[in-house]
């Protein structure tokens, strides 16, 4: 795990300060800026879900992702 998790780290990091798409737990879509994260958590600004509702920010445990794309 320690290898993917290095991965993970490494491909956030180059993804910092761009726009993100993020499933989370099979059932909502989200677009957003990547703002930061760590080994548990993602922090998303200037978010908008699939419906079109907006929000300031959003945190998201990495465990509930089923993936993340690069806008």
């Amino acid at each position: 795990m320690g290898e993917k998790q290095y991965l993970l780290d490494k491909t956030l990091e180059t993804w910092k300060g761009k726009r993100v798409a993020i499933a989370v737990s099979n059932e909502h879509s989200f677009t957003g800026i990547l703002e930061d994260f760590d080994e548990e958590v993602i922090l998303l600004r200037d978010v908008v879900d699939i419906a079109g509702n907006k929000a300031k920010e959003l945190i998201v445990k990495i465990d509930d992702l089923n993936w993340i794309m690069l806008l």
